[in-house]
């Protein structure tokens, strides 16, 4: 199975592409979708549509996995990654692909076990996990990543 995970931003959507079978797991693609503030709120979401679907066309997920909404934000950012998180359904949606959503708190818990970890502890597990030498960079990437292993993780139970 192809996971394209996605930790929803409006300045940056972190994404990571893993490629899983029940047992193994490997590390395809990660990246970060960045938009400037110098453009409008209309035109920033327009490029996370197009480079989603960009995503999608290129490595055919058959599933997209991506942080839900956390509501310890301000009205205001929650409102933009909102309307981001949107885009990414909708592109989704489009090629018929199934959207999965997990909260910040179901993500630690599935890859540390603590529903408090820190940032560097979900980055280190994912960079154990893929079995990769670095932690994958930027950290949205890397979310991006922690988030498409917390589905792979959860399917397996199934």
């Amino acid at each position: 199975m192809l996971i394209l995970g996605i930790d929803p931003g409006t300045a940056k959507t972190g994404y990571g592409v893993i490629q899983c079978t029940r047992r193994e797991i490997k590390l395809i693609e990660h990246g970060s979708i960045k938009t400037s503030t110098k453009y409008s709120s209309p035109k920033r979401l327009d490029l996370i549509y197009c480079q989603t679907t960009e995503i999608i066309q290129k490595h055919k997920p058959q599933v997209l996995a991506m942080e839900s909404l956390f509501f310890n934000i301000n009205a205001k950012s929650a409102s933009a990654v909102g309307q981001a998180i949107g885009v990414i359904k909708l592109a989704a949606a489009r090629k018929k692909i199934k959207v999965f959503e997990y909260p910040p708190l179901r993500i630690k818990m599935v890859l540390t076990k603590n529903g408090r970890a820190k940032k560097r502890q979900i980055q280190s597990e994912v960079r154990k996990t893929l079995k990769v030498r670095k932690l994958p960079r930027p950290t949205h990437a890397a979310d991006a990543l922690a988030v498409a292993i917390c589905h792979w993780q959860e399917t397996k139970k199934k």
